[in-house]
């Protein structure tokens, strides 16, 4: 499975205008209600792919704390802010948030591909998603002050489409399609979701990617 994943994500890059292109995917009355009456802050996140000893791929995720400003307790991926100090680009983004939130040093992740950027439902973030693999030798650090777990899910529950739910949310007099996986005791739902959603979806098994 990781050939697949090599393969399908070979020539991706991250988008010139992020803005523009969520703006071309997502339907008119969320782009003018929502998209061009916001300042989109960018943003990035690191969905890491880890190895377990029988070769199972899985992705590491996140339990947010719960005194945060965003998505306190939530399931997510590592990452965060753009920051026009720290980051060249926003692939500097996520190895430095995930350097940050669980010790991965930046030179150690292999970098596979870029997910299409999403939007971050009411937080006003434009997000940018780079696919890694993480070092089967890799020992996390949690960052306490932003970090309470670490869990992986593997990509086969990912890839079922009967583990992905979904419903129509109203916020902000704006309809959503919001998603959600149930993996153990774990509701991923949400902006994380919907990258992991995006991130199976392009994995190329029939010579078809859906995008």
């Amino acid at each position: 499975m990781l050939d697949h994943i090599r393969q399908s994500y070979l020539n991706t890059s991250p988008s010139k205008d992020p803005v523009e292109e969520v703006k071309k995917k997502l339907p008119q009355p969320i782009v003018q209600q929502y998209i061009e009456k916001t300042r989109l802050k960018h943003a990035a996140v690191m969905i890491g792919i880890t190895q377990s000893e029988n070769n199972e791929l899985r992705v590491l995720l996140t339990k947010r704390t719960s005194h945060l400003k965003h998505h306190a307790g939530e399931i997510s991926l590592p990452g965060g802010s753009f920051d026009h100090d720290q980051d060249q680009d926003i692939t500097m983004t996520a190895l430095r948030e995930a350097e940050e939130e669980i010790g991965l040093g930046r030179e150690e992740s292999e970098l596979i591909g870029y997910v299409s950027p999403q939007v971050s439902l009411g937080t006003g973030f434009i997000v940018t998603p780079i696919v890694s693999l993480i070092p089967k030798d890799f020992h996390p650090t949690l960052n306490k002050n932003e970090v309470e777990e670490i869990f992986e899910v593997p990509i086969s529950f990912l890839l079922d489409r009967n583990s992905l739910q979904n419903e129509r949310r109203i916020y902000d007099q704006i309809e959503w399609t919001v998603y959600s996986y149930n993996y153990l005791d774990y509701m991923i739902w949400g902006l994380t979701a919907q990258i992991l959603r995006k991130f199976t979806g392009f994995i190329d098994f029939d010579d078809e990617k859906t995008a």
